[in-house]
């Protein structure tokens, strides 16, 4: 089987359903055997997802055109010690090491007749345990930033009635009136006060059997990160997640040091390598890795492994379209340290959910993992048809 012609596939959808940005991207991966694989860069929100269909087609006519797409490991490190910037890391380049690889994990599995975890040597589990991601952003049709308080009761009430046993959010993303915060200082008594009265809410919602994952999105700085965590400690915390941003490890390293709460971050790291200091130093009690960030399925495994020796567990970030959602779903059925599953408030929105055929939504907070050969995932032709596509083949 050789590779024949690899397309990348975006669509905006910014504006929908409230969402301010929202940019997919997939590649597809065709083979002369006329079985074809997708993947996703795990950019759709945020400032970079431009970029990554340049970068997914330069990779593919440098490394992955006329190579068979069984070759995984093969291929994966030609991009990485080849291309010369991958070993410098970022998400633009590994986002698109991730979508590539990712597909040629799907052309795998439907060559084998195999979903990707029974392709890893897994068997398929009992549906995974998820939580209702980012509540400050609503649990429903639209996007919708949460401010008062008893938004976020509300919302955790909703969250609670569908079942789910933990939520996650973050009491500082909205300002106090609405619109995005910026915590880069210590925060002010009446911040620490409206952040409280949020947590509070959702505490007292969801009572005591749920657990809560508090989110912090790397928008404090230490000292801050410590006030939060400190004044949090009482509502029975499960993990404090992004505490600091990524530049700077020793932040996190001394919020770790200090926090009455457990540590988890990751989303932003890329490779096994941008992981294992923070498992050396003791810092990290879950790891977050993003499949369609790190180098995809053949990567992730490696980090989760790498994180099994260490004995800490892994959640795999997810916000991104129902492919991202299964591709994390494939890794954390393989994966022997398998911890929670993120279901983003994204995953709700109908127009995220209309870009495939499959719908894979929680039921009593329970998310199966699909069977059906590679990714189980079916893109709809009238979502394609509103895609823009590029496409570089074999000469």
């Amino acid at each position: 089987m050789k590779i024949t012609k690899v397309e990348t596939l975006e669509i905006d959808l910014s504006g929908q359903n409230g969402m301010a940005l929202w940019r997919p991207i997939f590649a597809r991966v065709h083979t002369d055997a006329g079985i074809c694989g997708l993947g996703e860069a795990s950019l759709a929100f945020g400032t970079a997802s431009e970029a990554v269909g340049p970068m997914i087609r330069k990779l593919a006519e440098r490394f992955v055109l006329g190579h068979d797409p069984n070759d995984t490991e093969t291929i994966w490190e030609q991009m990485l010690r080849q291309s010369f910037w991958a070993q410098g890391g970022g998400p633009v380049i590994f986002g698109a090491m991730s979508a590539l690889d990712a597909a040629l994990w799907d052309i795998k599995g439907k060559a084998a007749g195999l979903p990707v975890h029974r392709l890893l040597g897994a068997k398929t589990p009992e549906p995974l345990r998820c939580y209702a991601s980012q509540l400050h952003f609503g649990w429903e049709a639209q996007h919708r930033m949460h401010d008062d308080p008893a938004e976020y009761r509300e919302t955790a009430q909703r969250v609670r009635e569908e079942s789910y046993d933990c939520v996650k959010l973050c009491p500082v993303y909205v300002a106090a009136g609405g619109g995005r915060a910026r915590h880069r200082s210590l925060l002010t008594p009446q911040n620490r006060k409206l952040a409280r009265a949020r947590m509070e809410s959702v505490r007292e919602a969801v009572g005591s059997d749920v657990d809560i994952i508090l989110e912090l999105n790397g928008l404090t700085s230490a000292a801050s990160a410590l006030q939060i965590a400190d004044f949090c400690a009482e509502f029975d915390i499960l993990l404090i997640e992004e505490p600091t941003h990524y530049n700077s490890p020793d932040a996190h390293l001394k919020v770790a040091s200090r926090s009455p709460i457990p540590m988890a971050t990751g989303e932003r790291l890329y490779t096994r390598w941008g992981f294992l200091p923070y498992l050396q130093a003791g810092a990290i009690d879950m790891i977050q890795p993003d499949v369609g960030l790190v180098g995809g399925i053949s990567e992730g495994m490696k980090i989760a492994h790498l994180a099994h020796a260490y004995d800490i567990g892994v959640q795999a970030h997810v916000c991104g379209s129902p492919l991202s959602t299964a591709i994390a779903l494939q890794f954390e059925a393989a994966i022997p340290n398998f911890e929670i599953h993120e279901h983003h408030t994204f995953s709700l929105k109908s127009c995220n959910r209309d870009l495939f055929e499959e719908d894979l939504q929680p039921v009593n907070g329970r998310l199966a993992v699909p069977t059906a050969p590679g990714f189980g995932m079916t893109l709809r032709k009238d979502a394609e048809a509103h895609m823009e596509k590029t496409t570089v083949s074999l000469k």
